[in-house]
């Protein structure tokens, strides 16, 4: 049994509007994202989905900065870094994620917290290995390498 793919439908203003209505409900999206979303279902219409996406807009029901600032604020505990990265791959603007990172003594907060949920309450071992691995672990999670080594203390 083949599985093809659905053709693309003809963009209808109310329709694309209708469509992201329905997304934005479930969760926020960048407009990029929203754009990538829009190219799948409906024929590339470019007229329509600015119409679209001024409708959103006007009606707040879309905004990058609203989107930008509950990212940072559902994901602290990851590093600026890997923030910056998510953000810029979802289609933000680097003023827009500049303007909403946290800052050094916020980072070092949230670098001590995620280690703490790591070690559930332990202290950080002696072992040379061992520290490596949390550093490793903290490293992906975005946390710039002088935060690291402030918390791990080396």
């Amino acid at each position: 049994m083949k599985f093809f793919k659905k053709k693309p439908k003809v963009a209808d203003e109310r329709q694309v509007f209708n469509y992201a209505c329905w997304l934005l409900a479930r969760r926020n999206y960048s407009q990029k994202e929203l754009l990538d979303k829009f190219e799948v279902k409906y024929i590339p219409n470019e007229e329509v989905f600015a119409k679209v996406f001024t409708k959103l807009i006007k009606f707040n029901l879309q905004s990058d900065e609203g989107f930008t600032e509950g990212f940072v604020r559902s994901h602290e505990h990851w590093g600026a870094r890997r923030i910056s990265l998510e953000l810029k791959r979802r289609g933000i603007e680097e003023e827009m994620v500049e303007k909403f990172l946290p800052n050094g003594t916020d980072e070092l907060t949230h670098c001590r917290d995620t280690l703490k949920k790591k070690l559930k309450g332990e202290k950080i071992p002696e072992e040379f290995k061992e520290r490596q691995k949390i550093s490793a672990f903290l490293a992906r999670r975005g946390f710039d390498l002088d935060v690291i080594r402030e918390v791990m203390g080396f």
